[in-house]
Formats: structure tokens, C-alpha cells, sequence
């Protein structure tokens, strides 16, 4: 099959080819096992750059270009909207919808595209959305005057745009200050009370705007984590953070930043691509990149950031990384996330004008089974022990797992014809940016992208923004994207886990304690990689774990055999040696029980006592965070917390109905949406 035509290719007709290459050729397929099993990213590379299939691989442009006459129409059409009697707010609403349509149709060089940003910004400032206004003025005043200099008419023309949006900033300025004094003012004279839907407003509109610091003291080592955690080492259950101290439920533990991350496609029309930002909120305004019209932004400090790192790589290939059929079955923005990976670190030192490969980076990967692997290894080692472990150091990515040997063939010559794709795009957009690379940085850059590809299947984490559903007053997570962060990899799942994890503006995941973590037994920090004892049996858990992260699960749901429903029976544990107790008050003839390992005396009856006045903590928080008032429930759920990690053996339904309670208070605090 040949794949010669330019531009038409897709990753599904080169997979396709590749697997019909093969299959015509017992040896390929033995050959290829064979590099497979040997984990030789570079042998399974140059085999398949071989083929004829391959060879003449030019993928061309695949993205949604500007429409200068589409954006005409539509700021006719703006222009034609008619204001209804006692309808026009929702008629400006409209007409900024119109506009915006016509912003990401436009060329930015066009004259078109200046019209309509000054058109909105009007709008936006009739409409009092003066933070709106201002992100629009900003978008307009930082285009450069060079765009326009073709012609006298088209300089005056921009001139006097940006006249007029300098006025509106300065006029957008003054009433945002006017309106913040009086906020000012009038808060020493609110009442602390406030009406269900008020509270609940407040809670969603500045939730997301503080970020959490580690609790204690700053990790000496990994700039992510507090000093409550430390990294270990063994050969079953590799590298893991355990509990240097007792930590208490809601405890932060990890604040991470991504070293890459990438957008789903779903998300591509409502968050910003490069913070994440939801713009569905009252405030939001879509900013368009300057190329094509597939992707938004929330500013123009955020579309400047994400063209100068990596979409100005990416954005002429866009529609590649989606147009896939085995995203059905993972994140479908893997591909996105493996180039991304690859471009942030291979063109680290590029600027807007000077575009370089990094050669330390192509020396990662140059040689993939050569005696100079074992020093980066070892230099990689050092990282969190006798280096400073940070997210954003490349060497952290390079030491992820990738699982290379334990999987099937089949699934890697998949992963091998990704990376080849990939290769073959970041190769067509940098031969435009004056690039040239020989068939050895080609390889480099294919090998890297394969040991991404591997690397993501078992260490890349969802970004979620939580949605609340106003008739239910739960907050549900709703998928952004994908993102790598090594310092969250590090830690082991568990079915039953005693951290959550967040998602914070720009990515920033943030992992607290779930539940107490004492420094003996089960003192390892446990997040869940997907399947819960709640949700999947045992066996459903084990074989997900297994396929995609090659391991057999022992955690204490699947050792013991946790199975739903649990018993309503409460069990009770000693406080002394923290073993269960052999009786509960539902079946003891007495009241007051010796524990059969450490002979103390327990008195039940009291602590059954005690458990129901606890449980009623649990209820009013919940009646708080039904009016939206999270953040004063959260010590109660705490309270109850300890209670039940003090008296109450596990698996016990009170414990999991409070840490579910834990969970939705802070799905309020991250990243939300509406």
C-alpha cells in the first residue's frame, strides 16, 4: 500500500499500512517481536522507517484556516441584529456571539478582524462586562503595527482602532475601580448570612483563584511535596512516597505542576488551551489563535504563552492528533500530549525569531541500548535523593516508567507507527521555520515520541473541571484534557486510597489526604488509577490494572476481598493496638469487651454513644454544603473523620460516606465550570 500523496495521509491509513506491510512477511513480524521484547525503541524505529509505506510520508497541513469572507458575513450580520424593546440584553449577548464567530474566521492581519475585536469590545463595555472588554482591548493593542503597513488606508485604519481601544481601556480601568471600592465598602456592612443561591454563587466564582500550599514545611528534595512525605524504594512496588508523620484528612501533601499537558476535544469550545480556564463562566471571552480556528483562549497573555511554547508547532497538524480511531479506548488527546512532550523539550531555547533543536534532548534518545543509557540512568537515580526532584525537569519525564517489554507486540508496533506520524508533522512544520534535520535527528525525535507514547499509557493523569448540578447540588467531574506530572507518578494506587487529587487553574494538580495516615502500618500514600472497590469487583479491577499498568493489584480491598454492599453492622477496633474488635454492640452480651490481642478493656456502649453524636456532624455538614457553604462543613467532616478512623475497623460505610462528603467539598475549591 502506498501512502506517497501529500497532505491527505491520516494516522489510521499509515497504521493500517504498516500492519499489512507486515503481516506479508513472517521475519518482519518475528524481527519486530523480537526489538519488542528488548525494549529497543530505536531497532523497532528504523525498522518500520524502512518501508515503502513510510518513506515517502509528507504529511501536509490539517487544520481549520481563517475565512476572510466568512468573517465578512457574519459582521454584517452582527451589524443587522435588531434591538428588541425590553430584549436587549440578550440581543447584545447575540451579537457578541456573532462577532466572536467572525474574530475566529479572520485573518489577524486582516482589516475584518479589527472590526469586529473593536466591535465586540463596544458590546462587551454596553453590556457592563468591562473584564471582557478590557481581555478584547488587550488582544487588539498587542497585534503589531506591521500587519498592517501594506497600505496608507490600512495603517490609518489600524491607528484608529487603536485609539479607540485605548479609550475603552481606560474607561474599563475606571469602573472596574469605581466597582472594586465600592465591594470594599460595602463588605464591613453585609451580613455574614446570605441566601442559598448567593452563597452558592460566591463559593463557585472565587474558588477557583487560590491555589493550596503544601501543609509543613517544603519537601528539601522534591519541590512538589511537603516534608510530611519522602520517597522509598523496593522491588515490588518500585518507587513510592510513604508518611513521615501522622497526617491528618485534608492534609495537602503534593502540589504538581504538569511538565506537558493537552486538551480533549470536547474541551477545545469551552476551556482555554493553554490555562485550562472554563469560558462558559459570566466573565470569560474567547480570544481566537491567530492561525486557525479550531482553538481558544481566555487572553491574550495565554495565547501568546501557548504559541511561543508549543502551539505554533503544532497548530498546521492540529487535526491529526484527533482524527484517530483507537482514542475511543484512552485519552483522546494522547497524541497531542506525546508531541507536546516531545516539542517542549526538544525546542526548549527556540524564540519567536530563532527556532533550535536542543541537543542534550536529542541525546536522550539517540542512543537508545548504547553503554551511555546506563550514565543517564544513574544521573536520573539521583534525582529526589541527592538532586532536587522538580516536575519541570525533563529527566523526571525520562525516568517514568514506560513498560516497554511487558507489552504485547502488537500494541507496540501500534505506538511505533504513532510516533513515526508525529515525527513525520514536527518535521513538516519546522522544515517551514527554516529547519533542516537529517535522517538521524528524525530518528531521535521518533524514538522520543514512542517512549512518550509508552510513557503516557501508565502515567498520565486526567485534568478535570467539576460542573455543579444545580437540582442535585453535586458537583460531577467533567474531563479537560491530559497531563504528565512525575512528582503525582510516583505515587501507587490502591483500591481503596487514602489521597484525592485535584485540578487547579494551569493544569496544577493538588493531592490531599483523604483519610489519616499514620506512620506505621499502611503508611504509604495511595492514590486510585481508576477502578474503586465501590464501582468494580475484584476481578474487573485486577485485569483493567494489569492491561494497562502491568501489575496485580494488593492492596487491602483486593487481599481481603472487600465486596458491596458493606455490612451495616458497625465494626469496632481498639484504640490501643488498633485491631478489630471480635464483637460489636449489635451482638455483645455486655457492654464493656476485652480486646483479644492486647487485653483492654473497651466500654462500646460509650463509644456507640459517641459515634452518633459524630454522626450528626456528618449530617449538618452535609445541610452546609447543600447551601454552598463548603468550606464551613469541612471541619465537621473532619471531626467525624477521626472519629471514625479512631474507633471503626475498615471497609465501614461511615467512613466512605464521609470521605465522599470530603471529596465534594473540595471539587468546589478546583477548577469549576457551569
Amino acid at each position: 500500500m502506498s501512502l506517497t500523496k501529500k497532505g491527505n495521509v491520516s494516522l489510521d491509513e499509515l497504521r493500517h499500512a504498516v500492519h499489512e506491510a507486515i503481516s506479508q512477511e513472517e521475519s518482519f513480524t518475528t524481527r519486530f517481536a523480537r526489538l519488542s521484547a528488548s525494549s529497543d525503541r530505536q531497532g523497532m524505529i528504523r525498522m518500520l522507517v524502512e518501508m515503502p509505506c513510510v518513506v515517502g510520508l509528507k504529511p501536509g497541513d490539517s487544520y481549520e484556516g481563517k475565512s476572510n469572507a466568512r468573517a465578512a458575513q457574519l459582521y454584517e450580520k452582527s451589524l443587522g441584529v435588531t434591538m428588541e424593546a425590553g430584549n436587549e440584553h440578550a440581543e447584545e449577548i447575540r451579537t457578541c456571539n456573532i462577532l466572536t464567530q467572525a474574530l475566529f474566521a479572520a485573518s489577524a492581519n486582516s482589516r475584518i478582524f479589527l472590526d469586529a475585536i473593536c466591535e465586540r469590545a463596544r458590546r462587551f463595555y454596553s453590556l457592563r462586562a468591562y473584564a471582557s472588554c478590557l481581555r478584547d482591548c488587550e488582544c487588539m493593542l498587542a497585534l503589531p503595527a506591521n500587519f498592517y503597513d501594506d497600505s496608507a488606508e490600512n495603517v490609518r485604519h489600524f491607528v484608529q482602532r487603536r485609539k479607540e481601544c485605548l479609550q475603552l481601556e481606560r474607561e474599563c480601568s475606571r469602573k472596574l475601580e469605581t466597582m472594586s471600592s465600592k465591594k470594599r465598602g460595602a463588605r464591613g456592612r453585609t451580613s455574614s448570612t446570605s441566601s442559598v443561591a448567593s452563597s452558592s454563587s460566591s463559593s463557585r466564582s472565587s474558588s477557583s483563584n487560590t491555589l493550596p500550599i503544601v501543609d509543613g514545611k517544603p519537601h528539601s528534595h522534591f519541590t512538589s511535596c511537603s516534608d510530611s512525605v519522602k520517597l522509598q524504594f523496593d522491588e515490588a512496588r518500585g518507587r513510592h512516597l510513604v508518611a513521615t508523620r501522622d497526617i491528618k484528612p485534608g492534609a495537602v501533601l503534593i502540589v504538581d505542576r504538569p511538565f506537558s499537558f493537552s486538551t480533549d476535544v470536547p474541551a477545545l469550545d469551552r476551556n482555554c488551551l493553554h490555562c485550562h480556564a472554563t469560558l462558559k463562566l459570566e466573565d470569560s471571552v474567547r480570544i481566537p489563535c491567530r492561525d486557525c480556528q479550531t482553538v481558544i483562549f481566555c487572553s491574550e497573555v495565554c495565547r501568546k504563552k501557548a504559541w511561543e511554547t508549543y502551539h505554533r508547532y503544532e497548530c498546521s497538524v492540529f487535526n491529526y492528533f484527533f482524527e484517530n480511531s483507537l482514542n475511543k479506548r484512552q485519552q483522546s488527546s494522547y497524541l497531542l500530549l506525546a508531541y507536546r512532550t516531545t516539542v517542549i523539550q526538544a525546542l526548549q531555547n527556540s524564540t519567536e525569531t530563532i527556532c533550535d533543536l536542543n541537543p542534550d534532548f536529542l541525546q536522550y534518545h539517540a542512543n537508545g541500548n548504547a553503554k551511555d543509557k546506563d550514565d543517564i540512568n544513574e544521573e536520573c537515580a539521583n534525582l529526589g535523593s541527592k538532586e532536587t526532584y522538580s516536575p519541570l525537569d525533563y529527566r523526571t519525564v525520562f525516568q517514568l516508567v514506560t513498560h516497554c517489554v511487558e507489552m504485547e507486540p502488537n500494541m507496540n508496533l501500534n505506538r511505533t507507527s504513532e510516533a513515526i506520524f508525529l515525527a513525520k508533522c514536527l518535521i513538516s512544520v519546522l522544515s517551514k521555520l527554516d529547519v533542516v534535520c537529517t535522517k538521524e535527528t528524525f530518528i531521535s525525535l521518533a524514538v522520543a515520541m514512542l517512549h512518550h507514547l509508552q510513557a503516557i499509557n501508565c502515567n498520565a493523569y486526567e485534568i478535570i473541571e467539576n460542573v455543579h448540578d444545580e437540582a442535585t447540588r453535586v458537583w460531577e467531574p467533567r474531563n479537560i484534557g491530559a497531563a504528565i506530572y512525575p512528582t503525582v507518578s510516583l505515587v501507587n494506587h490502591s483500591c481503596y486510597p487514602n489521597v484525592v487529587r485535584h485540578s487547579y487553574a494551569n493544569g496544577i494538580v493538588v493531592v490531599r489526604a483523604l483519610r489519616f495516615i499514620g506512620i506505621g502500618k499502611g503508611c504509604e500514600i495511595l492514590d486510585c488509577y481508576g477502578p474503586h472497590f465501590l464501582s468494580e469487583s475484584k476481578l474487573n479491577r485486577r485485569e483493567f490494572l494489569w492491561k494497562k499498568y502491568r501489575f496485580l493489584c494488593g492492596c487491602d480491598a483486593c487481599k481481603q476481598n472487600w465486596k458491596l454492599p458493606l455490612s451495616e453492622t458497625t465494626r469496632y477496633k481498639c484504640t490501643a493496638c488498633l485491631e478489630p474488635m471480635d464483637l460489636s454492640i449489635e451482638n455483645a452480651i455486655v457492654t464493656n469487651q476485652r480486646c483479644v490481642k492486647c487485653e483492654k478493656l473497651v466500654d462500646l456502649k460509650k463509644i456507640e454513644k459517641q459515634l452518633r453524636k459524630s454522626i450528626q456532624k456528618r449530617l449538618n455538614a452535609i445541610e452546609k454544603m447543600y447551601r454552598g457553604n463548603y468550606r464551613d462543613a469541612m471541619p465537621l467532616l473532619f471531626e467525624h473523620a477521626d472519629f471514625v478512623n479512631k474507633h471503626l475497623a475498615e471497609p465501614n460505610i461511615e467512613g466512605i460516606k464521609t470521605e465522599q462528603c470530603i471529596v465534594q467539598c473540595y471539587n468546589s475549591l478546583g477548577s469549576i465550570s457551569v
